[in-house]
């Protein structure tokens, strides 16, 4: 697959363990190899961010079932009708038990992994690259508010990251989080930035899934 100049400058930086700033399907976030435990520290030193876990981002549905999450038959469910209802890829990160072995050494202690299945280019480039999915977390100092704007980005952050690539980005607002609690088998709605988006979703999944609070 072909992609621009500043896309596979982005997916080099990440494969050697850099750290890059890119648009995504939501908004600009950092991003790098969630292996990389060098180039995660640094993410959270520039962040101030204490041991909280950081979204992973990929554009493979393989890595994501077979690599990530448990096979568990409750997430299965959930996914496949969140694939039926065309909600992924899409903007809903999923948190739910990970695999015996995601590769993730942030996640070891932590029995659930967070995941946004993503058709965006940028990210689907980096992935292709690295053969594995994406570090995503905000560009702001942790508890701060998100920055959304390019300019402002350039301006107080380019020194933080080893390659900023500029583009539009589709959305002004942070992905829709939603937890699955396999052994109840019901979903919980974590983060619901977009409200309207939100009970969306929720008229789909209620078809199937109890929702809980």
């Amino acid at each position: 697959m072909l992609y621009d100049k500043d896309i596979n400058t982005a997916a080099e930086t990440v494969l050697k363990g850099g750290i890059v700033i890119i648009p995504t399907d939501t908004i600009y976030g950092f991003s790098c190899d969630p292996r990389n435990e060098h180039a995660v520290g640094r993410i959270r030193q520039i962040k101030a961010r204490d041991s909280k876990p950081f979204i992973i981002l990929d554009s493979s549905l393989e890595r994501i079932q077979g690599k990530y999450f448990s096979s568990d038959n409750f997430i299965t469910e959930v996914i496949e009708v969140m694939l039926q209802k065309k909600l992924w890829p899409g903007r809903i990160t999923v948190i739910a038990d990970k695999s015996k072995d995601p590769e993730i050494h942030f996640l070891d202690e932590l029995d659930k992994i967070a995941v946004r299945y993503t058709d965006n280019n940028v990210v689907e480039a980096i992935c292709d690259k690295i053969g594995f999915g994406i570090v995503s977390t905000s560009i702001n100092i942790s508890g701060e508010p998100e920055i959304y704007d390019i300019d402002i980005i350039r301006a107080g952050w380019s020194g933080r990251a080893d390659f900023i690539l500029e583009r539009s980005i589709s959305g002004k607002k942070a992905s829709t989080i939603i937890e699955l609690i396999s052994d109840e088998r019901k979903i919980r709605f974590l983060r619901e930035p977009d409200k309207e988006s939100a009970e969306k979703i929720k008229r789909i999944v209620s078809d199937r899934f109890e929702i809980c609070r």
